[in-house]
């Protein structure tokens, strides 16, 4: 049986590459479980604008369906794999809330885009009608978790954004 001998400098180079090998396969799962972890699915749009709705007591809010989102949110094919979008009741209120589920995270930013043409689609029709729902409208809060994103326009918008934070980590 024959063995394999090597010289100093042999060991030395044969040291880096398995130190290398291994620094590689550990960075490469960190990078690999950080990916899933942000690109996991957890609970479904709907649910997390049920669940805001129900602890801040909105009364007034009535649910969108599914196939009625294109009239309000113009959004491209390919970026959202689901939605929940609830709209105040009365037509004198710009209050709503939305929750989007991208299908990839780095999306977000065309669904920013699409949320603020609505949004300013939205703000011209009450600019000189209720200057206070237009001020709403303005300062809308958008925010992303993973592929979790909400928009919501409301006097409780800070906070609607903080329950959606709990929400999703």
């Amino acid at each position: 049986m024959s063995r394999i001998v090597l010289s100093r400098k042999g060991w030395k180079i044969f040291s880096i590459a398995a130190l290398l090998i291994a620094f590689a396969i550990f960075g490469g799962s960190f990078f690999w479980a950080k990916n899933v972890k942000e690109n996991s699915v957890g609970p479904s749009p709907a649910s997390i604008t049920a669940e805001i709705i129900s602890e801040m007591n909105y009364s007034d809010m009535i649910e969108v369906s599914q196939n009625q989102l294109s009239k309000h949110y113009s959004i491209p094919d390919g970026i959202i794999t689901d939605s929940s979008l609830y709209m105040s009741k009365s037509s004198d209120s710009a209050s709503e809330i939305a929750c989007f589920l991208l299908t990839d995270k780095s999306k977000f930013p065309e669904l920013k885009a699409a949320a603020a043409n609505h949004i300013n689609s939205k703000a011209a029709g009450f600019k000189s009608l209720n200057p206070e729902q237009y001020n709403l409208l303005k300062n809308f809060v958008i925010v992303q978790q993973g592929r979790y994103v909400l928009v919501t326009v409301g006097n409780k918008a800070s906070t609607n954004e903080k329950l959606f934070t709990e929400i999703v980590e």
